[in-house]
């Protein structure tokens, strides 16, 4: 299931079981992708790794502890943080962690 549904279908909640019990597979494919490389695509960064941060810190910020089992998606996660402009930028008052999605969501709207 899509992570969205639950953020925007009026059965969110009832369907938020349903995706935390699939979110381990989905994350053991990310992982298995990444594997060893510092990147997604390879050994340089690339708009791929903008994509997969944004798709992971949106499920850690959904279930904290996701990324419990994945110490490869910790340390990109990681890495990517400590980018000099992306930590610059998330250090800044410019970042904006949330609203995730807009009022009409009914997750990380706020």
């Amino acid at each position: 299931m899509p992570m969205t549904l639950g953020y925007w279908d009026i059965r969110g909640e009832k369907l938020k079981p349903e995706y935390l019990e699939g979110l381990p597979e989905t994350l053991k494919l990310y992982s298995q992708f990444l594997g060893t490389r510092p990147w997604f695509a390879g050994d340089k960064i690339t708009f791929a790794d903008f994509h997969a941060y944004d798709v992971l810190e949106r499920n850690q910020m959904f279930q904290p502890k996701c990324l419990d089992a994945f110490p490869n998606l910790k340390d990109f996660m990681a890495r990517f943080e400590g980018l000099k402009k992306i930590s610059a930028y998330m250090k800044s008052g410019r970042y904006l962690p949330t609203p995730v999605y807009t009022k009409m969501a009914f997750w990380g709207d706020k």
